[in-house]
């Protein structure tokens, strides 16, 4: 209803322009490498799972509770990575180098500080948002067992969330796709180091996949910007 309120005298977008062949297939390869992106990222939580349930249902049901724990930290990470895709999109299509570097600045330390406050109630009130979320004694014994590894994954994840927000909004979706392909195999392999930890390991293996998929990025992000904005800033209208 609000398109068509805002397109009241129509979209007047010439056939030409709406057919062009190389911005279609721009468009479809960046789906294309965000798909496997996210298929890759669908297979870690998947793979977790399974391995919770392998401990049993008391483990299992834990580990959903603790779930909802990462659930709500992504909701403010996951908003600020909506923001650096607009940010860092605008400014990346205007090849504003100044704006894109002062966009990337703010969404990580604006991530870091919400990270830190959820980390400090998750710290504090954990114990009593678990009791809030299930009722079984095994349960709430579980999760607060593993408590103090969920506490320090916002933290972990500010970088994995920022730069998400950061590579789709500059386009660089194949990027993006191979160094989640690759923090995927990181995660099994620390799962496969860690395993003989339990359940323990397996949320050691996740965190190392937090750190994994941020650091990558940020160690990838330097060369990109400079092959990016190596032309001069194109004026503003």
């Amino acid at each position: 209803m609000l398109i068509a309120r805002r397109l009241a005298g129509g979209l007047d977008v010439p056939r030409a322009t709406l057919l062009d062949r190389a911005k279609l297939m721009k468009m479809l390869s960046v789906n294309r490498d965000i798909m496997i992106r996210t298929a890759s990222l669908i297979a870690v939580w998947l793979f977790f799972t399974a391995q919770g349930a392998r401990a049993g249902d008391a483990t299992l049901a834990a580990n959903a509770v603790l779930n909802n724990f990462l659930l709500i930290s992504a909701f403010f990470l996951d908003g600020l990575a909506n923001a650096a895709e607009q940010l860092c999109g605008r400014a990346y299509g205007a090849r504003d180098r100044t704006s894109f570097s002062g966009a990337t600045r703010l969404v990580i330390l604006w991530g870091f500080a919400f990270a830190l406050g959820v980390t400090a109630v998750y710290a504090l009130f954990g114990p009593a948002l678990i009791d809030v979320m299930t009722a079984s004694a095994d349960v709430r014994l579980g999760a607060r067992q593993y408590l103090w590894l969920v506490v320090l994954a916002p933290a972990l994840g500010v970088f994995a969330f920022a730069y998400d927000g950061i590579f789709i909004g500059a386009t660089w979706a194949r990027d993006m796709r191979n160094l989640m392909m690759l923090s995927l195999v990181i995660f099994l392999g620390a799962w496969l180091a860690l395993r003989s930890f339990g359940n323990t390991g397996l949320w050691g293996a996740l965190l190392v996949h937090y750190a994994a998929r941020g650091g990558l990025q940020a160690l990838r992000y330097p060369a990109l910007f400079r092959a990016s904005f190596s032309k001069p800033a194109s004026p503003r209208p």
